[in-house]
């Protein structure tokens, strides 16, 4: 049976759920629910401190500073992979990559000109040599792309062990 509030008050005068009946059993494994305020309030706060202030949560402190970044060498030689290799080469690699493909590019271009030269060929020469941009485009799209996604896997695993050092 529901109470009806009285005329001119609100329902949720009379507390929060007061519509909605007694809350639902308990699981037999689930844990036993903290307790919740009364029709009082909020317990009051602790002896000392002022009551609007926020206690900080003990498990919250904050974290250690991060261990001192090791170089190339010394990051090869850690043992237990708390320095990581591969985001310090990624640079190397983008730039390695960059270097190839401009170079296939223009073997495709130096292509063009030599198909260009022979006999009745200048329109399909004409066609690599215009080829050589977007090849050289397309193939840059995918090699940032990949790299990224390298970089995005180790950012993660970088962020959730900050994450987990502060819990």
């Amino acid at each position: 049976m529901t109470q009806h509030p009285e005329p001119g008050q609100h329902p949720s005068a009379q507390g929060p759920g007061a519509n909605y009946g007694p809350p639902p059993p308990r699981h037999p494994h689930q844990p036993p629910r903290p307790p919740q305020p009364g029709p009082a309030g909020p317990p009051p706060p602790p002896p000392g401190r002022a009551s609007g202030a926020f206690p900080a949560p003990e498990r919250f402190q904050p974290a250690a500073p991060p261990p001192a970044e090791k170089g190339l060498i010394g990051a090869l030689f850690d043992a237990n992979f708390d320095y990581l290799v591969t985001p310090k080469l990624v640079k190397v690699f983008y730039i390695l990559a960059l270097m190839l493909i401009t170079l296939s590019a223009l073997m495709v271009v130096g292509a063009g000109i030599w198909i260009s030269q022979l006999r009745n060929g200048w329109l399909v020469g004409l066609l690599v040599m215009c080829a050589g941009p977007v090849v050289w485009l397309f193939e840059m799209l995918l090699a940032r792309l990949f790299l990224e996604a390298v970089v995005v896997r180790f950012k993660i695993a970088e962020y959730l062990r900050v994450i987990k050092d502060k819990i």
